[in-house]
């Protein structure tokens, strides 16, 4: 249970604020596609142009620390960021999130961003480190009632126990069977 403590994951309102407060179309499309894939910085790095298809809205992550990877399917406001920001997109480096120069975007950079946007949001400080948003999907996905298998695959863990660590957090499926056991007449109400 030590785990719980050291878990910081975003509140549905509090991931509201901070997107609400991102307004430039490349940092929005970072923000939006990370928590959505439960993406960690250097994955993000990673993508390049070619992994979206926004025409069968679906896009390839290849994952770091041996996690798994795959094709997975976006959601209309990814796919709409995705398209605002490739529009825009001046460079023509194969990275989805090119820095100024070209190179994929940096984790110091990604943590200045957090940084910035976190506190315009009102976040609190030790929410402000981008992994958070691997965190909150996979939190917010069990809150949806998410099986633990899927939230397993979605983010790419590849031992079924880097996952279960969420269910310490929340886990709808508990409480959902506590409330109707606890209701049977089989147990002792005073």
């Amino acid at each position: 249970m030590s785990n719980i403590k050291t878990i910081k994951y975003l509140t549905q309102d509090e991931l509201k604020r901070l997107l609400k407060a991102i307004t430039d179309k490349r940092d929005k499309a970072i923000f939006l596609v990370a928590y959505r894939h439960g993406l960690r910085a250097c994955e993000i790095g990673m993508l390049r142009v070619e992994d979206v298809d926004l025409a069968r809205g679906r896009i390839r992550i290849e994952r770091a620390k041996h996690s798994q990877g795959g094709e997975y399917t976006m959601q209309g406001d990814e796919i709409k960021v995705l398209r605002a920001w490739i529009r825009e997109r001046k460079n023509n480096t194969p990275f989805l999130f090119p820095s100024r120069n070209g190179t994929p975007i940096t984790r110091r950079m990604l943590h200045y961003l957090i940084g910035k946007y976190g506190k315009a949001a009102e976040l609190p400080p030790d929410k402000r480190h981008f992994h958070v948003l691997k965190h909150s999907i996979a939190t917010h996905l069990l809150e949806a009632g998410a099986d633990i298998r899927f939230v397993q695959d979605w983010i790419g863990h590849k031992n079924i126990q880097n996952t279960v660590v969420y269910t310490q957090i929340t886990n709808r499926a508990r409480e959902e069977q506590a409330r109707k056991l606890f209701a049977s007449s089989l147990i002792v109400h005073p």
